[in-house]
């Protein structure tokens, strides 16, 4: 007995000790994790600060660009540079270039007095991001480095070419990023006791340490194994020993790719191991200590009550075999204790209670099944109910009970994650959680272990099938009742058409913000030129700043026209007035309406059949087509454009092909040409400008006429687009005429 009840006594000791080291090592895990997590949000704020900067500048060469020649003197580059200098404190310096590296401005308050700033005329065409500016025509970011421009301190430059009129190289915006302000960026984040952040640039050098003195020279770390790993992992964790620290740390590292930067978070390994080991120790002799009194006490117990207890044994024995006698002499020993005594003297009284219960309870019995056949019918409606309530949901919703295993689930939420309905009821929350998580475009193991936390509520993309992605909301709820908890249920809202609604909100929001701009400051600026009162114009200078406001108030009402024909189409409401008209009187139309400055260098070739059947259409909406395509081909044109019309017909349909000899389309953008806003993102577009509202206006108009229109293109080498419209059958004389 003594023996027996030390082993039963050991056993749970040693399966506490057990749970114990694997809490302490899965604390370990959970620390490394959060240095992780730390690691990643750093490069995350970097990399958004730098992004926020470096748009900064781009955004100021792409307005100085904009501007007219009024605009480009010193005076107004200053007005620039020094808004662009009052909300980004970040900045240091901005100077402004000409295509020869001298400064030709840079901000008010540094002509002023600033020790820091290099005067007007200083020639930075040396400097070798000034250089790759000039050659790449690109945006660049420097490596950390020691100049005039920053002073005694080290910096980053940011650095943007901006263009003439006619879009030649003209100079170059240069925004000198304070390292102190990147310094107050990183150090802001707690990472943990003993952590400690840093951040190098492409080749290595010091951008931000702990040690100022590494900071100061911009010391060149990448023989440090932390850099040399994230430069071949991209990200990850391990022990490296530091060579600048001269220890041995627990490292997490990850590249910024956009940047090429590299950001750790390191902490000493020996005082990980320290810690860890302590706590095993002082653990284990806890347990040690417990398992030696349960031991002792265990002894001391067994003897005096092994007697006693056998006793109840055989009586219970008695009693389970159905023979209940009342007992001849006491079931306790003498020497027990008084606990002992009591519990025997109370199990003769219960067994003489389950004796007369007993009966009771038979008598009971048949009572107690109708009563619960009659429970079970009710439970059975009420569920038939609650199911039918869940089916009539249009969101998807799923029950999970306190076992975390799927009890419930309506057929949308089969419908909407692609799941058997009958496979999802022998899921446990946790599979089905990982399921829904393999969906997303990168799987997320994060959204998995929602199931742990109180009131899970967030939204997620899901990628059905390709090309088929939906927007996600998830909510949760308690399933309670009088204060007891049954379990959880999820409900998944398919929020996709309301976030294209934003989308697309957004996307009017922000193409208003742009479109209108450049014309509205040249109108702006043309009207303050002709409204000085001490100035004197001749008529000429006039009739050119007049044509310029002609010129940017008929761009406003294209775009202010553009949206209300997207609208209308949107709504279904746009009309037409078809008649018979001809191919050539359509497309001679379209070009004649091109702006001068649009079609003075394109050369247009139409090559008609004049067989070619009447087309039953509204002239004036075809002509709109066909100058949205003319504009295209001219705009997206690194040569000097040619475009070719020719047509063909079926007897049902007149196709016209458009084909010119532009940048071509990527054929990973064809499919989307036509959707509303969309703009193929390369240099020549972001040139031009442009709504991106052009061809989905072509799509509405063509499908008014009931007929259609497509696009074959091949990435430098031009895009021929065929709009097929409707023959017009039973044309007479007069509708000749008229055509």
């Amino acid at each position: 007995m003594t023996l027996a009840f030390a082993v039963m006594a050991i056993v749970p000791v040693l399966i506490l000790g057990t749970i114990q080291v694997q809490q302490i090592n899965k604390l370990t895990q959970e620390y490394n994790k959060t240095q992780e997590h730390a690691t990643k949000r750093l490069a995350d704020a970097v990399e958004t600060y730098v992004y926020y900067y470096r748009n900064a500048v781009d955004t100021l060469a792409t307005t100085i660009s904009a501007s007219g020649p009024g605009f480009r003197d010193r005076a107004g580059l200053t007005r620039k540079i020094q808004s662009v200098k009052n909300n980004l404190p970040g900045f240091s310096q901005l100077y402004v270039t000409d295509e020869n590296g001298a400064i030709k401005a840079l901000s008010p308050d540094a002509e002023s007095g600033n020790a820091h700033a290099l005067p007007v005329g200083t020639d930075l065409s040396s400097q070798e991001y000034w250089k790759k500016v000039k050659l790449t025509l690109q945006p660049a970011i420097s490596e950390p480095m020691h100049g005039a421009e920053g002073g005694s301190a080290p910096f980053v430059a940011i650095a943007a070419p901006f263009y003439s009129e006619s879009r030649a190289f003209e100079g170059v915006v240069i925004g000198i990023l304070d390292m102190g302000q990147i310094a107050r960026l990183v150090t802001q984040y707690d990472y943990g006791p003993g952590a400690y952040p840093a951040v190098l640039g492409p080749a290595g050098r010091v951008i931000y340490h702990p040690r100022s003195e590494l900071v100061q020279s911009i010391a060149d770390l990448s023989g440090e194994p932390a850099f040399q790993a994230a430069a071949s992992l991209k990200e990850g964790m391990d022990k490296f020993v530091s060579g600048a620290n001269g220890q041995k740390e627990l490292v997490s590292f990850k590249t910024i790719d956009s940047l090429g930067w590299t950001v750790w978070v390191g902490r000493s390994y020996a005082a990980v191991q320290e810690a860890f080991f302590a706590s095993l120790k002082s653990t284990f002799l806890l347990l040690l200590l417990t398992l030696g009194l349960t031991v002792l006490l265990g002894s001391y117990l067994a003897k005096r009550l092994n007697r006693t207890i056998h006793a109840l044994v055989r009586y219970t024995q008695s009693l389970a075999a159905n023979r209940y006698t009342v007992p001849s002499e006491p079931l306790s020993s003498p020497g027990a204790p008084y606990e002992m005594h009591y519990l025997a003297s109370q199990f003769a009284q219960m067994a003489e209670q389950i004796h007369d219960n007993r009966q009771a309870l038979l008598e009971l019995n048949s009572d107690l099944e109708q009563r619960v056949e009659e429970r079970t019918l009710s439970l059975q409606q009420q569920h038939a109910t609650l199911a039918a309530i869940l089916e009539s949901y249009s969101d998807g919703i799923v029950l999970i009970d306190v076992n975390q295993q799927v009890v419930l689930a309506n057929r949308r939420m089969a419908e909407l994650f692609g799941f058997d309905g009958k496979e999802l009821l022998s899921l446990t929350e946790e599979e089905l959680l990982h399921r829904i998580a393999r969906k997303m475009p990168q799987p997320d193991e994060g959204f998995a272990r929602i199931g742990h936390k109180p009131q899970p509520v967030g939204k997620f993309t899901l990628v059905r099938s390709p090309g088929d992605e939906r927007v996600i909301q998830l909510a949760s709820f308690q399933v309670t009742d009088g204060g007891k908890e049954f379990g959880r249920g999820y409900v998944f809202r398919d929020m996709t058409k309301e976030h294209e609604i934003d989308s697309l909100k957004n996307d009017l929001i922000s193409l208003a913000s742009h479109e209108f701009k450049t014309p509205i400051t040249s109108i702006k600026g043309s009207v303050e030129t002709l409204l000085r009162k001490h100035a004197g114009w001749d008529e000429e200078f006039k009739q050119d700043l007049l044509e310029g406001i002609h010129e940017d108030i008929g761009r406003i009402q294209e775009l202010i026209d553009e949206w209300l024909d997207i609208s209308k189409i949107e709504a279904g409401a746009l009309s037409i007035h078809p008649a018979p008209v001809r191919v050539r009187s359509v497309v001679e139309g379209a070009w004649q309406r091109l702006p001068h400055t649009l079609s003075a260098d394109a050369q247009l070739h139409i090559d008609l059949d004049e067989e070619l059947p009447f087309l039953y259409a509204d002239k004036r909406r075809m002509e709109q087509i066909f100058i949205n395509l003319f504009t295209n081909s001219i705009r997206y044109n690194e040569s000097k454009p040619h475009i070719r019309v020719t047509a063909e017909h079926d007897g049902l349909n007149v196709r016209i092909f458009v084909k010119d000899n532009g940048i071509g389309i990527p054929e990973a953008h064809l499919p989307h040409i036509f959707d509303r806003f969309y703009r193929v993102d390369v240099s020549s577009s972001r040139r031009t400008g442009g709504t991106g509202l052009g061809l989905a206006i072509c799509q509405g108009i063509i499908d008014a006429h009931g007929g259609s229109i497509e696009v074959r293109s091949t990435e430098g080498a031009g895009t021929t687009m065929i709009v097929s419209v409707p023959v017009y059958y039973g044309q007479t004389e007069d509708d000749n005429e008229e055509a």
